[in-house]
């Protein structure tokens, strides 16, 4: 799916638009002339399909990305197929979220209350991926032609939760992972690393930016003034509220 001259969204579950398997988050696609990036990489039932849009757009020379905004299992869990499917993958996530991934380390990512409420079935297995790296923040990946995604941590819905800011000629676009969706709504739950203050100032960080278009992990996207939800969950922390859970 086609969303702007540089990105497609090629995954997407059942909390979003059912194009691939129903535990995938949002899945997306960045293109520049030097290669490709996937934000995120589904649960992994879908991986093949995810590798094969990435190795097209990159072409037989281009780099290719990976980029995990964080462990949760359908944001992640697709990540060691995806390695072993796309040659010379370079994974990234935000610390101490790439540990986790990389050793497979189900209790961490929180896969084990993921399959006590239901979220993902008893079989669900974590695969771990050693190949992924750490991503500092403020790190870039450079696509060509002015299509460069930037790290941004953004802790609050889980430890090394990172958002990825491309600026590129459509605009400034956030990949907000699941720290904030349309409407200014947050996932807060009840797991070991949910922290409210460091949410609160992630918001704070987040808004700041202006973006024009905010592309989260689930539900409806925004292609235009994007930086409105931002501002509406950030004003709500500030009233020393919490902003409406995205379910």
């Amino acid at each position: 799916m086609r969303l702007t001259q540089h990105i497609d969204l090629v995954g997407s579950g059942a909390a979003g638009f059912d194009l691939t398997d129903p535990l995938d988050c949002h899945v997306y696609l960045v293109r520049g002339p030097h290669g490709a990036a996937l934000i995120d990489a589904g649960a992994g039932r879908s991986a093949a399909l995810f590798a094969r849009r990435l190795t097209t757009a990159a072409g037989p020379t281009g780099e290719r990305h990976l980029l995990i905004t964080h462990g949760h299992a359908d944001h992640s869990g697709g990540a060691a197929e995806l390695a072993r499917l796309v040659p010379g993958l370079a994974v990234r996530a935000g610390s101490p979220a790439d540990e986790w991934i990389a050793s497979g380390a189900e209790e961490k990512l929180s896969v084990d209350r993921g399959k006590a409420s239901g979220v993902y079935p008893p079989e669900y297995a974590f695969e771990a991926c050693p190949e992924v790296r750490p991503i500092a923040d403020g790190e870039q990946v450079d696509l060509g032609g002015g299509v460069v995604l930037t790290a941004i941590a953004t802790p609050g819905h889980a430890d090394g939760h990172t958002c990825y800011l491309l600026e590129a000629s459509e605009g400034r676009v956030l990949f907000s992972g699941d720290c904030v969706f349309a409407g200014g709504r947050i996932s807060l739950q009840n797991l070991h690393d949910a922290r409210v203050p460091e949410y609160a100032a992630s918001l704070t960080r987040l808004a700041a930016l202006d973006v024009d278009v905010l592309l989260p992990g689930h539900h409806e996207i925004s292609l235009a003034r994007g930086g409105r939800h931002l501002a509406s969950a950030r004003n709500a922390f500030t009233r020393g509220l919490l902003p409406e859970s995205a379910t």
